[in-house]
C-alpha cells in the first residue's frame, strides 16, 4: 500500500542556512488569527478510476488505485489570495486501457473549505465553494481533463514560494536531467547517513511555509520535530533505496521539479503501481515510504532547495 510520510514543520532559523550548523527555534504566531479564520481549502474527492490533481499545475495527488475517498488539502499550493486554477485528469485503473464509464459516472469531485475545531484540533466542514463537474462520456476514453479557474479572497496569508523561482525550459532538459539527478542523490545521502540535522536544514523553507498554511501550533511543531528525527534516524539510515527507474516532472510553469518513480505492477513484492512516488523511498523490511520533495532555485540564487 501507497504510504507517503510528509517530513513537515521543523522549524529551524539559520544565520547562514547553507554553512553555518547554528539553529535557533522559530516560533510562528497564529494567535492573532481567530481559529474560525484559518480557512483550509480541498478538494473533496469519491472517484472510482485513476487520476491525477493540480494545483495551480503541480500536482497535489496522483493516485492509480481503483477506487479512493478522499479530502486532499490543496493551502500547500496556495502562496495568497487571488485566482487559482484546479486541474483533473482521470485516467483508465491499471491494466486497462480505457476509463470504466460505469466508474466514471460514478466518480465526483468539489472543492471545499475546512476550519480548525473550536479546540484546535482537527478540522470541520464550512463549505462547500463550487462542484466541479465532469464532462459526459458517451464512449471510453483513454483519458479524461478538465480544468477550472477559482478565485479565493480569505486565506490569512501570503508566502513567497516559488513566485519568483528560476524557470526552466523542457527543451534544456537533458542538462537539466544531470543537475535534477545529481541532487535528489545528495538528499537520497543525507537521508542514508541518517543525518536529521543536514535533513532540517535542506528542507527549512518547505518547514516554515507549510507550518504557516496549516496554522501550526507550538506543540504541534514540537511534536513534528521528534518525529522528523526518529524517521530519519532510525528509518531511513541504510535503508534508502537507490534511485532509478524515474521521470523528471515540470510543476509551475518550469519552476518547480520532481523525480517521480514509473508505473510498476509490482515494487520490492508487492502488487502497488508506485507510478508519481517521489523517488527518495526508504524500506525497512516492514514499511515502505516515499519522501516527497518537490524543488527549485530561489530568486538570485543557483542552488536547488526543497520547496514541497
Amino acid at each position: 500500500m501507497k504510504n507517503l510520510f510528509y517530513l513537515l514543520l521543523v522549524l529551524v532559523s539559520c544565520s547562514n542556512q547553507k554553512k553555518s550548523s547554528m539553529k535557533e527555534t522559530i516560533q510562528i504566531d497564529i494567535s492573532a488569527i481567530p481559529i474560525d479564520k484559518q480557512f483550509t481549502y480541498a478538494v473533496s474527492v469519491g472517484v472510482f478510476t485513476s487520476y491525477e490533481l493540480y494545483i495551480n499545475d503541480i500536482a497535489a495527488e496522483k493516485d492509480y488505485d481503483p477506487g479512493s475517498q478522499a479530502a486532499i488539502e490543496i493551502n500547500p499550493y496556495l502562496l495568497g489570495n487571488g485566482k487559482h486554477k484546479i486541474r483533473l485528469r482521470l485516467l483508465p485503473i491499471q491494466g486497462k486501457d480505457l476509463i470504466d464509464p460505469e466508474g466514471y459516472e460514478l466518480s465526483h469531485f468539489k472543492l471545499v473549505k475546512y476550519i480548525k475545531n473550536p479546540s484546535g484540533k482537527g478540522l470541520k466542514y464550512n463549505e462547500e465553494i463550487m462542484k466541479l463537474p465532469l464532462p459526459p462520456m458517451p464512449t471510453p476514453l483513454p483519458y479524461v481533463e478538465m480544468e477550472w479557474e477559482v478565485e479565493i479572497k480569505d486565506l490569512p496569508y501570503k508566502l513567497e514560494g516559488w513566485k519568483n523561482s528560476k524557470v526552466f525550459k523542457k527543451e534544456d532538459s537533458l542538462e537539466i536531467k544531470k543537475q535534477v539527478v545529481a541532487y535528489y542523490e545528495e538528499l537520497r545521502g543525507i537521508l542514508n547517513d541518517g543525518n536529521t540535522d543536514e535533513w532540517i536544514k535542506r528542507t527549512l523553507t518547505k518547514r516554515k511555509e507549510i507550518g504557516i498554511v496549516e496554522y501550526s501550533s507550538k506543540n504541534y511543531i514540537n511534536n513534528t520535530i521528534k518525529k522528523a528525527k526518529e524517521i530519519v534516524k532510525k528509518e531511513c539510515h541504510n535503508n534508502m533505496i537507490s534511485i532509478e527507474d524515474f521521470d523528471l516532472f515540470y510543476y509551475a510553469g518550469g519552476r518547480i521539479l520532481s523525480l517521480e518513480r514509473k508505473r510498476t505492477d509490482s515494487f520490492r513484492g508487492i502488487d502497488v503501481n508506485i507510478k508519481g512516488w517521489s523517488v527518495l523511498i526508504y524500506d525497512n523490511g516492514e514499511d515502505i515510504w516515499s519522501l516527497p520533495a518537490l524543488i527549485h532555485i530561489p530568486k538570485n540564487d543557483n542552488t536547488f532547495e526543497i520547496i514541497r
